[in-house]
């Protein structure tokens, strides 16, 4: 009886009344910032304004990942760091700058070394290029009376012959080893460019190898002693045509044959 008047009392009464539970505070840290350089300093993307060398700068963060930038006064080296911060307390985040500018003034420094070292060798090639064209250029004027250039055919020959008896693979080899007049580029004509310079009308005293005077029929004047290589198949693949100037004949000879016979070598000219 007792216990059911307690208990409609406590429906008299109403409901119980329990506290709001309050938000806890958040919890919060301080950074301290340091910079090596002069600087201008950024937390999470935003600017703090300037950090003298050496010195620091504080500010008040949440607990959480923070991404603090630093740009050298020049505004040419940056660098970046992320830290968390786990705790309430102070967090100490060393920006260095100077490691960073030392980089880029290296990479600077290296790409003008590169630059000067280029234009040392370009010079140089230059220079290596200018004395050979020189040289090249002397070794013509010296040379100029030792060959004579056809106006009609632009065909550049030696003004004589080699003047000794050999026989076509000595000729041609002759005429390949040639350097004149700064060329290397010389070989054994062939049969129809021999008979191109062949005039009769031209006589030019000379000799035959034997020493016997002779009337040669050849432009430019050149200086022949006997019967000259060509570089054309004779009559058999072991036989080369030669040519006459004396009297402007042809004749199949064999290679192996030597007995007067020359290497007047031809080049095409420029």
């Amino acid at each position: 009886m007792v216990a059911a008047c307690a208990a409609m009392a406590q429906q008299d009464e109403g409901p119980i009344l329990r506290p709001k539970p309050q938000p806890k505070p958040a919890v919060s840290a301080t950074l301290l910032v340091m910079c090596d350089l002069a600087c201008i300093w950024k937390l999470d993307g935003k600017e703090l304004g300037r950090i003298a060398a050496g010195d620091s700068a504080t500010a008040k963060i949440k607990l959480g990942e923070h991404v603090v930038v630093a740009t050298s006064e020049d505004g040419l080296d940056k660098v970046q760091q992320i830290t968390e911060v786990k705790a309430a307390g102070q967090k100490v985040v060393n920006l260095e700058l100077q490691p960073v500018r030392d980089a880029r003034l290296n990479a600077e420094q290296q790409a003008r070394d590169k630059i000067a070292q280029q234009e040392r060798d370009k010079a140089a090639q230059e220079a290596r290029d200018k004395a050979v064209q020189e040289a090249q250029e002397k070794a013509a004027l010296a040379d100029a009376g030792k060959i004579w250039k056809d106006p009609a055919t632009r065909l550049m020959w030696t003004k004589k012959d080699n003047g000794n008896d050999m026989n076509w693979q000595k000729a041609r080899n002759y005429c390949r080893n040639l350097r004149l007049a700064g060329y290397s580029d010389w070989r054994l004509p062939s049969i129809d460019e021999l008979s191109d310079i062949y005039d009769p009308r031209a006589d030019v005293v000379g000799v035959m190898g034997s020493g016997s005077t002779t009337i040669w029929h050849v432009k430019g004047n050149l200086q022949l002693s006997g019967w000259q290589w060509s570089n054309t198949q004779g009559n058999v693949s072991w036989e080369a045509w030669l040519f006459l100037f004396a009297n402007g004949e042809r004749y199949s000879s064999p290679l192996l044959g030597s007995g007067l016979d020359r290497a007047l070598c031809v080049r095409r000219s420029e």
